[in-house]
This record gives structure tokens, C-alpha cells and sequence, in this order.
């Protein structure tokens, strides 16, 4: 028995969208490739940004703490000059009199 016309031009058309489909699978797989690189790189990017942040959250917590370290000492100083302001005033308080 031998294929008649219709049956070859049904295996024709399956062949066709046999390797169109291929065809479309093998993009649809180059661009998953190409989407996982760029999602890598998306990623890597993240990452160093991440750290970055961090470094520079670290940074912000070193400057407010030295920061605050050197308004106490300036408090502190401030204080004791006060202090000896008021000494100096109480000598010359006590040396007029």
C-alpha cells in the first residue's frame, strides 16, 4: 500500500511544524541563555551594591560615633574652661579684696 497524496502532504506539514518547532525551541533556548546572563550580571551588580551599601552604612556609623566622641570632648572642654574661668574670676575676687 502506498502513501496517497493527502497522507504526504500531512506528513509534509507535521515535518514543517516539526522543525519549526524546533526552530522556535532552539531561540526560546538561546534566549534563556541569554536571560540567565543577564540575570547573572543583574545579580553580580546587586551584590556589589549590597556591599557597597554596607560599607558605607559602616562608614556613617564610624563618622556619627567619632562625631558624637568629639562633641563630648568639646562639652568636656568647654566645661573645664568654665571652671577656670571661674577660678580666675574668684582669684581676682580675692586679690582686690
Amino acid at each position: 500500500m502506498q502513501p496517497n497524496r493527502e497522507d504526504e502532504d500531512a506528513l509534509t506539514r507535521l515535518e514543517a511544524k516539526l522543525d519549526q518547532f524546533a526552530q522556535t525551541l532552539s531561540a526560546l533556548k538561546a534566549r534563556n541563555s541569554e536571560l540567565e546572563q543577564q540575570l547573572s550580571a543583574a545579580e553580580a551588580s546587586r551584590d556589589a551594591a549590597v556591599a557597597e551599601v554596607d560599607e558605607v552604612r559602616e562608614q556613617l556609623t564610624r563618622a556619627t560615633e567619632e562625631s558624637e566622641a568629639l562633641r563630648s570632648r568639646q562639652r568636656e572642654a568647654a566645661s573645664r574652661i568654665k571652671n577656670l574661668l571661674t577660678q580666675v574670676e574668684q582669684m581676682d575676687l580675692l586679690s582686690e579684696g
